[in-house]
Order: structure tokens, then sequence, then C-alpha cells
């Protein structure tokens, strides 16, 4: 590949960034509807046809704010967040304390919001936020879960029903109070602590004790 190939492909990703990141902007603050692909291309700093070169039409940009705002929580330094060699009560809290940084931030926050606001007049939005996004940790959690019941960790045939029992239990009480303007009041540690130990008693081969929470 010549330099003047690679530098044309280079400022083409510079610029496909710039226009997910106005697009980002733009439907986190305006929403779907009412965000423009004139009004994106002006932030990003690029035409209108630089937008159309990369992204057909308003939903294929939609995916790809959706796929940004997931981008790295599969992994942490090129490493999985969640190791198939480490047990259940190693590996497991890591995990649920990545994934609550993870939808805290506001932008994760505001996205969901989106979806649920404009999702009747949009019901593609909920299939694209699901799939590139909510799906990012399930999949995660179904592939943990399903090598450790190979392994004979767990007695979990159905990983995706332990994984949403998992994830259910941890973001009714962590979560969904956020998302309302509620105050969290129990503690996260806690709650990760139980929400491990309650996967352990019901899907564990062997006695396992509780993963330590905070003292006091």
């Amino acid at each position: 590949m010549s330099t003047s190939q690679a530098g044309g492909g280079s400022r083409g990703s510079v610029k496909r960034d710039a226009v997910v990141e106005a697009a980002t902007r733009a439907f986190l603050t305006q929403g779907y509807e009412a965000s423009s692909m004139d009004a994106i291309a002006a932030d990003a700093n690029v035409s209108k046809r630089t937008v159309y070169n990369h992204f057909p039409g308003k939903r294929e940009l939609f995916q790809a704010v959706v796929s940004g705002l997931y981008e790295g929580f599969r992994s942490a330094d090129g490493q999985s967040l969640l190791s198939h060699d480490q047990p259940p009560e190693q590996a497991l809290p890591v995990f649920l304390r990545s994934l609550l940084v993870h939808t805290g931030r506001p932008e994760v926050r505001g996205l969901l919001r989106l979806v649920i606001a404009e999702h009747q007049r949009f019901p593609e939005l909920s299939q694209d936020y699901l799939e590139g996004g909510k799906s990012q940790a399930y999949a995660l959690l179904d592939d943990y879960i399903a090598a450790q019941h190979a392994r004979g960790r767990l007695n979990a045939p159905d990983p995706h029903v332990v994984a949403t029992q998992l994830l259910g239990g941890m973001k009714e009480v962590l979560f969904w109070p956020t998302m309302l303007g509620l105050p969290v009041t129990a503690d996260p540690e806690r709650v990760i602590a139980d929400s491990v130990a309650a996967l352990l008693r019901a899907y564990g081969t062997a006695p396992v004790s509780a993963p330590a929470g905070p003292k006091g």
C-alpha cells in the first residue's frame, strides 16, 4: 500500500470518528428524530457527502453510536473481562464492577433513555441497542458461565438464564433507580458480593464461601 493510500485511509478513519462523535452528541442532546444529518456533518466539520460515504442513513449512524459507546467493554487492556480460567467467586465480582462503571456513564444512560423515549416511533432502535450494546454484556457472561459449566465449577446447563438472573437482580437495585432519578441507597460492593454468593448457592457444584464484602 502506498503512503498516500495509507494516509487517505487514516484521514477517512479520523473523519468517520468525528462523525460518530458528533452524532453521539446530537442524539443524546436532541433525540433521534430531531437530529439531522446536516447538523451532524456541520458539527463534525465534514461535508454531508462525507457522512453518507460512511453511513447510508441515520439508522446506520445510530448503530455506529451504540457500537462506539460499548467499544472496549468486551475487554480491558486487551484482556477479556471474564477469564475462563478464573473461578466465579474471583471473576464475577470484577466483571460486575466493570459493568457498573460502564452503565454509570452518563452517555450510556442517555442512550437507553433515548431508546425508551423514541422506540414507539422508531422500534428499530430497540433492536439496534440490544444487538450492539446490551448483548455485549450478556454474550461475555453467557460464554463465561458456559465455560464454568463445562469445567464442572457450575451446574448451569442454560447459561443465559443464569446470566439474566445475576444481572437482573443487580441492576434492579443499582441501575434502574438512577434511570428514574432516584438515589441508590444500597452499597454496590455488598450487592455484588450477595449476588455472586446467591449464584454460587444456586448453581455451584461445591460449597463456596460468600465473597468478602465491606466491613462494618
